[in-house]
């Protein structure tokens, strides 16, 4: 029979094809005459086990139609083939087969496709390499196994196999392996996590200024509040004793975490921040403040913002005084190496301002000259106080400070100050004339009331100004030139060249035995611009002379009445036009100025030179 899928040469009544595993169809069955139709060759079995006349060739040989499908027998005998008859089976077509397959198993035979199983097996190591490759590379196990090879691999490789090599002991290698990894990738979302590991390698390594800049960098750039690396941190500045820099790193640690822990332990270690006696704010009176610090330490403190302490601050040995202003007190408390927090207060001290005096007369015009007094108003403060039965020492210098009222005024039209005429509880008349008393208070904390200010206009006669009509005989200032002088008075004693910043341009100045003139040089020549004698036969403005008293000339000009200053001068009117004041210059020479202001902005100011009460020389000048 033959197999109707392969063409493999079958045996008589198999079911299942031997090479190919095909079933055998009862068609294929019937015989080898379907097999001659076929045109394929048939081998027909062998005699019976045993035989002598067992052939070594086929028993028939296939022939073609053409020959009548007639078989040439090589064996014992030919088959009966009929064309459409069935081969001949069982028993009757071959007796010695049926022996032998009721003896027998059958045995397949198999034939190995080499080049088949070769290919198969060429595709097999391709894709065991690519999978290798593929496992290596794309893989977290393949990657470490790459990192323990001491190939290229990725980071998380690295970290991995480094924190091996850390629990084994190997701690040089651990960090090798560390800082590849972050080479390698130093922007990673575990960063945090990750440079833990390396600064635990780093301590174990002894290498803890490492560590200190790995956690540094952890709580500086990665993630400020974590509080593992300010632990780690203030584990390595505390075993090293660094307390000084401990602290300042705990403040910092508690600034940026606002962990509670922080703050605590930094108190712990701190000596106390210092206190002051009073509670910062506003103050109506000068103020001891004192500094305390509750375990007794030394206090350093400052005013202002400015300077470092304890460097820079003063040692707090006493209470101390605040006058008025506002002041920024900052203190620390010391102890060895160790500084507190700063303690930082301020204080406003506004001292009282006394009212301004009050006055006995009204405003208004009178028909006669009056006196007039000042006396002290009484603030609120200084009534309270004085209404207070049970004072302390500290309310009765208060009050006493309040009390301590100084009164300065003036009737000379000037605005008073500090070295104005003193309201000495004696009263003073007013001048005739219009006039303008001024007045303020001053207390004993020096602070100073707004000013009273009244008018008054007393009916009376009274002596002009000086001004521009008075001058001396034959002499006439910016006026009278050099020639025109020495044909007056004649030729000079003496004659030179001067330097005066009271004129502009070049001076020249002429002298005599009664006095001298001076002129400076304009674009007409040289022009007098001042003049001074001692001669007693000469008449000054108003038909003053040499030897009068000082009451003798301000009586032939206006005297408001004002009395001596601190300085001991005596301002004699103050105006608009001019002014005229009595400097008293030592104890036994004075001067008396009247000055005008002239239309061409100069002044013209004319001086009496006093000894002992008397006048022993005047002149007058123009000044610009």
């Amino acid at each position: 029979m033959i197999c109707h899928r392969c063409g493999n040469a079958l045996r008589d009544n198999a079911t299942v094809c031997d090479q190919c595993g095909a079933e055998v169809t009862p068609r294929e069955r019937e015989g080898g005459a379907a097999g001659r139709r076929q045109g394929k060759e048939y081998t027909p079995r062998s005699g019976r086990s045993g035989s002598a006349a067992e052939p070594t060739a086929p028993l028939y040989t296939p022939v073609t139609v053409s020959e009548n499908r007639r078989y040439r027998a090589d064996g014992a005998g030919k088959p009966n083939v009929r064309k459409g008859a069935p081969p001949p089976t069982g028993t009757a077509a071959n007796p010695a087969g049926r022996a032998k397959s009721a003896q027998t198993k059958p045995v397949r035979r198999v034939m190995v496709n080499w080049a088949m199983l070769f290919t198969v097996l060429l595709v097999l190591l391709v894709f065991a390499v690519i999978g290798g490759y593929v496992f290596l590379k794309m893989t977290d196990s393949g990657q470490l196994i790459l990192a323990r090879m001491g190939r290229e691999a990725d980071a998380t490789a690295l970290w991995t196999y480094g924190q091996e090599l850390l629990d084994q002991g190997h701690v040089g290698r651990a960090i090798a392996t560390y800082e590849q990894a972050y080479a390698q990738e130093p922007e990673r979302a575990d960063m945090y996590a990750r440079l833990t590991q390396l600064a635990d390698a780093y301590e174990a390594a002894g290498r803890t200024a490492d560590a200190e800049r790995v956690y540094a960098q952890m709580y500086t750039d990665i993630d400020k509040e974590n509080t593992y690396a300010y632990q780690e941190m203030m584990r390595i500045l505390e075993n090293q004793g660094r307390r000084l820099e401990l602290s300042s790193f705990l403040k910092m640690a508690y600034e940026n975490t606002k962990d509670p822990y922080f703050r605590r332990q930094r108190e712990d270690l701190l000596p106390s921040t210092p206190t002051a006696s009073e509670e910062a704010g506003s103050r109506k009176f000068e103020q001891d403040v004192e500094l305390l610090s509750a375990e007794d330490y030394e206090i350093y403190y400052l005013f202002g913002d400015e300077g470092i302490l304890p460097e820079d601050g003063t040692l707090y040995t006493s209470p101390i005084h605040l006058t008025e202003g506002t002041y920024i007190i900052r203190a620390v408390a010391v102890s060895s190496d160790l500084i507190s927090d700063e303690m930082r207060i301020q204080y406003t001290i506004t001292l009282p301002t006394p009212l301004a005096p009050a006055v006995s007369l009204a405003p208004g015009e009178y028909q006669k000259r009056q006196r007039i007094w000042l006396r002290h108003n009484e603030s609120e403060d200084e009534m309270l106080l004085r209404q207070k039965s049970n004072k302390t020492e500290a309310e009765a210098a208060i009050l006493a400070k309040l009390s301590d009222i100084t009164i300065y005024y003036t009737i000379d039209g000037q605005t008073p100050t500090s070295n104005s005429p003193i309201f000495d509880g004696e009263p003073f008349y007013l001048p005739y004339g219009s006039c303008t008393l001024k007045a303020l208070a001053v207390n004993g904390y020096g602070k100073v009331s707004n000013i009273l200010e009244r008018t008054y206009k007393v009916k009376g006669t009274f002596r002009l100004y000086f001004n521009e009509k008075d001058t001396f005989p034959d002499v006439d200032l910016i006026k009278t030139t050099r020639d025109g002088f020495l044909k007056k008075f004649g030729k000079p004693q003496n004659e030179q060249e001067i330097n005066d910043s009271a004129v502009p341009g070049h001076t020249y100045q002429l002298d005599y035995n009664w006095g001298s003139a001076r002129f400076y040089l304009d674009d007409t020549g040289y022009i007098l611009y001042a003049y001074e004698t001692s001669s007693s036969s000469v008449s000054g403005p108003r038909k003053t002379r040499i030897g009068m008293t000082e009451k003798e000339i301000t009586e032939v000009f206006r005297d408001m009445g004002q009395t001596y200053d601190q300085n001991g001068d005596r301002s004699i009117y103050y105006d608009s036009t001019g002014y005229a004041k009595m400097y008293h210059l030592d104890a036994t020479h004075d001067r008396i100025d009247y000055a005008y202001f002239r239309q061409d902005n100069g002044t013209a100011i004319l001086s009496y030179y006093l000894e002992n009460g008397k006048v022993v020389k005047m002149g007058m000048r123009c000044e610009y």
